[in-house]
């Protein structure tokens, strides 16, 4: 496999993860000021979630190269 072919691999993963954690710990405020939105949430920890998804992403990354690598999977 091409250094291509990781990065891609790696993408993929990395978008479906983050968009799996985004409503993870997301509280709504208690007290809506006028004119913001009633569902907006309070903190949403962005970095933190984009941090956290990255290295986890870059464990399933090398786990789905080594499956893939070891012909577990075929992708021909």
């Amino acid at each position: 496999m091409t250094l291509f072919e990781y990065f891609i691999i790696y993408i993929v993963i990395w978008w479906i993860a983050f968009f799996i954690s985004l409503p993870m710990g997301v509280k709504k405020p208690k007290n809506v000021e006028i004119g913001h939105d009633s569902g907006a949430p309070d903190k949403t920890y962005l970095w933190k979630k984009f941090i956290i998804v990255s290295i986890i992403t870059l464990m399933l990354t090398y786990l789905t190269v080594l499956i893939i690598e070891s012909k577990i999977i075929s992708l021909s």
